[in-house]
């Protein structure tokens, strides 16, 4: 997830072991940093081979973030290690990809549902952009909208700015798991979300899709997208409710469903994570100043047991992604926050995934779509 803007130009801090921290400086030593710094001669001596320390040093920094821990054999994020649940190994990746397809079919084939005016829609960041499908697939439908470099900026050259290359979709996210061909107007950042906003340009569409589980603080997260949008700019936010329901009563709470979809609630909530976000949203969103506020939900069954086609095939595609998901939802978090045996999860899971496919209750989740406008 990707580091965005703030309002003023700040630098960003640099990547730092925590074990490597300095110790803490005395205030003679800190009004050192009044003095110019000295410039090495070998250094600049030696302009032939920065090429070679570029790659060099950016190969150090990037196995950093790509060093990817396995645990209960699955690949998770390295980048801000344990603070996101879910594994980015490519079985999640194609589960992440199938899901989209879900929401689509569930939003009629609409990547979003705020009233862009395309012409005015220059700047798009995709926060937890997963796979980046989205983010592609946005930045082919507005392929033909301008890209404007700002005047400069306080602090900052007007050459600097002028040699910024200004990418129309950005897609952030703490796994760089996106492919590696996308549009041209499409770039991917390494980054969390929940860190400083440190990029000076502002958005005019700010997208957030399936961070359930994900965020410890929404408030903080709703107002730092405000700020970063133009004047008239837009956000969208697109969540689940984690808690499963049936109309019909036959969803029990002695099912190993519910005891699994419960279980999982409450140990989220333990590590601070909200995996219930979807019917919270719009409240965060007036809170944070954004007008024109809009509020959807929609019912996505899980399993093929609606008689309405629409319900039917949403339920079906719903189910699989479920069964596809279910492991990398539960590990992380029922063995390591929970502290189950893992062979106590795998056999809760595999009576889960049997209830799932036995039909015998009539569930479904909720899906929310909330967006406003920043005056």
């Amino acid at each position: 997830m990707a580091d965005a803007p703030s309002d003023s130009p700040s630098r960003p801090s640099p990547v730092r072991s925590k074990s490597a921290s300095p110790p803490a400086r005395s205030s003679s030593e800190a009004a050192v940093e009044d003095r110019p710094i000295e410039v090495d001669d070998v250094a600049s001596e030696a302009d032939s081979t920065i090429d070679d320390r570029i790659s060099s040093y950016t190969a150090s920094l990037t196995s950093s973030v790509l060093n990817y821990p396995v645990e209960y054999g699955r690949r998770y994020h390295a980048f801000r290690s344990g603070s996101y649940f879910a594994p980015n190994d490519e079985e999640e990746c194609d589960r992440l990809d199938f899901n989209h397809a879900l929401i689509l079919k569930a939003l009629d084939g609409r990547l979003y549902l705020a009233p862009l005016e395309q012409a005015k829609i220059n700047r798009i960041l995709d926060i937890g952009t997963g796979t980046g499908i989205w983010a592609i697939e946005m930045g082919d439908l507005f392929s033909n909208a301008e890209v404007r470099v700002p005047p400069p900026f306080e602090g900052t050259s007007r050459r600097a700015v002028s040699n910024f290359r200004l990418y129309q979709v950005v897609g952030n996210d703490l796994s760089a798991i996106q492919p590696e061909w996308v549009p041209p107007n499409v770039k991917f950042e390494v980054d969390d979300v929940e860190s400083s906003w440190i990029n000076p340009l502002k958005y005019d569409f700010i997208f957030s899709r399936y961070l359930a589980g994900a965020i410890a603080d929404w408030p903080k997260l709703v107002g730092n997208i405000y700020d970063n949008l133009n004047p008239g700019g837009w956000a969208e936010f697109q969540d689940y409710d984690f808690l499963f329901r049936s109309d019909d009563g036959t969803l029990t709470e002695d099912s190993y469903t519910a005891q699994w979809d419960n279980t999982f609630i409450d140990a989220t909530a333990r590590i601070g994570r909200e995996s219930r976000p979807g019917p919270k949203l719009e409240a965060w969103v007036r809170e944070a100043g954004f007008v024109n506020v809009v509020h959807r939900s929609f019912k996505l069954p899980i399993g093929p047991w609606a008689k309405d086609p629409y319900y039917k095939d949403i339920g079906m595609c719903n189910l699989i992604q479920l069964l596809e998901g279910l492991e990398a939802f539960t590990l992380r978090v029922f063995c390591g926050v929970l502290k189950w045996p893992e062979e106590k999860v795998l056999v809760l899971l595999a009576n889960v995934r049997r209830e799932l496919k036995s039909h015998a209750f009539h569930s479904y989740g909720n899906f929310h779509v909330v967006y406003g406008q920043k005056p």
